[in-house]
């Protein structure tokens, strides 16, 4: 079931509880999505601490050791061993000082385990001498490392840094840091390939897919430059502690700096490997965080059907009500609160007593319109009762007895059907029956002024229709068009109208007289109410006044004066088939 729009508007209870649980919820998620990422960030830094402790301690190792290279061949510039290769005239004087040189490097090369080899290079001879730690050089190697060498003191591009004195060089296919010193114009120099560098730090547990690398001050990797390329790791000049980066998969990187030369150490942490650390921790956030997303559209289902469906329910059978469904009843059992249910409870109880307390009002007012229409009824009575009396006592006055005992029949015939028309409707025979016995006496009491005809098909005379409403439209022309002046004649017609919106029966009641005045036509157009000179309702009033009771808006009634004979002219358009009572 569909919570209406009403429901759905940002004032409605819907709206309003699911703000009230995001709001609660709400920051708790947060918190644990934040308390996650939080956590993965403790871990890294921890991580990233840990690594740039241990890159620290193996750069200021080898940074010693580089100093301690620095540091002999510093000594070196201020001994005789390179002033006497420098000064030495003849070649037998070189070569000794070349040899007890070689012998001097010779001895002194393994006191220092991240160097390589040392050289001399003589300017003035064009000679290079190179002592190597281990004999496994190749001869192809050893003749690349003399070539660089002498290509780099020969174009003076030496560095002069004090500091970083130690350069990377690439030399045939091998990986070198170089540092030069000189004396006079004899060079020395040391060599320390990077793989010497690194191998103390393959203990280092990286994880898979991960490394230790030596990088240069620019960034750009100087070995395992593989790892870098495939997986589209970025090495930064940043001095941060550490960042992640990586195309496919994320990598922690950190770096330190060495102190002695134009390089630094980097560890190349594969990010998955960190976090397979926390997975307890990480796991249960995120199972609180999923079952929460999941738990409030549930929590928010059992919201809705447990207050908003039945409250629904509530809306809609208000909502019948208001349209007019008193009988409608609403069923809380299904599901609901206790709450709700009471509250069921007492609106059906409610729609009970309201819905009695209608059938009482509306019986009230039946008795009342009941009332209201024999009060109208009897009030047309006493109209004709004194000229009836004065006419039999005119004729009873020249001794006229059968005209006396013809009025009297007459009279006794209409005054019991004027103690019979209390009932709400009877036959349009009956009706017409009596206004014919009506003109009949007015006929005696205006002769030769007074004629009338009546006009109705069979078929119609079986039609119900209110009592004495032609008759009282009949007296009223009698009353105001009828003088001993000039002849009227009066003219009652029924006919039959059938329409689409039903079938229906139409009076028309038109006399030859002076007609309604203009206020008194324009007041009974209107459908107000028309008083005489002493603040009385007409009989027109009173028959509209039934009619409405009776019919409500079905009802037409019709007011004109004729054009040809300028007579009073009225038209009520009535249902054939109204709703008729029994007859009493």
């Amino acid at each position: 079931m569909k919570i209406p729009g009403l429901l759905q508007r940002r004032g409605s209870l819907r709206f309003k509880l699911i703000l009230s649980v995001l709001i609660m919820t709400g920051p708790l998620l947060t918190m644990l999505i934040y308390n996650n990422f939080y956590a993965i960030d403790v871990v890294r830094e921890q991580v990233a601490d840990s690594y740039k402790n241990m890159l620290t301690l193996y750069m200021n190792q080898i940074d010693s050791g580089l100093n301690d290279v620095d540091a002999y061949m510093n000594s070196m510039l201020s001994g005789i061993d390179l002033v006497s290769l420098d000064q030495a005239e003849t070649d037998a004087d070189y070569y000794d000082s070349k040899v007890y040189l070689f012998n001097k490097l010779s001895k002194d090369i393994p006191l220092y385990d991240s160097l390589s080899s040392f050289f001399v290079y003589a300017d003035k001879r064009k000679d290079l001498m190179d002592v190597n730690k281990t004999q496994n050089l190749t001869f192809e190697e050893k003749d690349h490392i003399q070539q660089y060498v002498s290509d780099l003191i020969r174009s003076a591009s030496i560095p002069s840094n004090s500091t970083q004195r130690w350069h990377y060089a690439r030399i045939g296919q091998n990986d070198y840091f170089i540092d030069i010193v000189r004396s006079s114009s004899v060079y020395l120099g040391g060599l320390v390939r990077t793989d010497q560098l690194l191998a103390p730090l393959q203990t280092l547990q990286i994880g898979e897919g991960g490394g230790v690398l030596l990088a240069n001050a620019k960034g750009e990797p100087i070995t395992d430059t593989e790892l870098v390329d495939k997986n589209g790791i970025q090495l930064y000049q940043s001095e941060d502690e550490y960042y992640l980066t990586g195309s496919d998969r994320k990598f922690l990187i950190v770096n330190s700096a060495s102190v002695r030369g134009d390089f630094k150490l980097v560890a190349v942490i594969p990010d998955h490997q960190i976090l397979d650390r926390l997975p307890y921790l990480q796991g249960i956030i995120w199972f609180i965080t999923a079952s929460s997303l999941l738990f409030i559209p549930i929590g928010l289902y059992f919201i809705r059907q447990a207050i908003l469906v039945p409250l629904y329910r509530v809306l809609v059978s208000m909502k019948k009500v208001r349209g007019g469904d008193w009988s409608i009843r609403v069923d809380m059992h299904k599901g609901g609160s206790e709450e709700f249910r009471v509250l069921g409870e007492s609106f059906n109880s409610m729609m009970t007593e309201i819905e009695t307390l209608r059938v009482n009002v509306f019986e009230e007012q039946l008795n009342k319109q009941k009332e209201e229409l024999q009060r109208l009824q009897l009030q047309v009575n006493p109209h004709f009762f004194l000229n009836s009396l004065n006419i039999v006592y005119n004729l009873a006055k020249v001794k006229n007895y059968e005209l006396t005992m013809k009025l009297t029949r007459s009279l006794v015939q209409y005054f019991r059907y004027m103690f019979r028309s209390n009932t709400t409707f009877v036959l349009l025979r009956d009706e017409l029956e009596h206004t014919r016995n009506y003109l009949g006496i007015q006929a005696l009491r205006f002769p030769e002024k007074l004629t009338w005809t009546l006009e109705v098909p069979d078929y119609l005379t079986d039609t119900p229709t209110p009592p004495l409403v032609i008759q009282s439209f009949v007296e009223n022309s009698i009353k105001h068009a009828v003088t001993m002046d000039k002849p009227v004649h009066i003219s009652v017609r029924i006919d039959f109208v059938d329409e689409d919106s039903g079938s229906w029966v139409k009076i028309s009641i038109l006399d030859t007289g002076c007609g309604f005045g203009v206020e008194v036509l324009r007041e009974l157009q209107a459908g107000r109410s028309v008083e005489n000179e002493r603040g009385e309702h007409t009989g027109i009033w009173n028959v509209q006044r039934r009619l409405k009771l009776l019919y409500g808006d079905s009802v037409s009634i019709d007011y004109a004066n004729d054009q040809e004979t300028g007579g009073a002219s009225v038209f009520i358009i009535l249902p054939i088939n109204p709703l008729m009572e029994d007859k009493k």
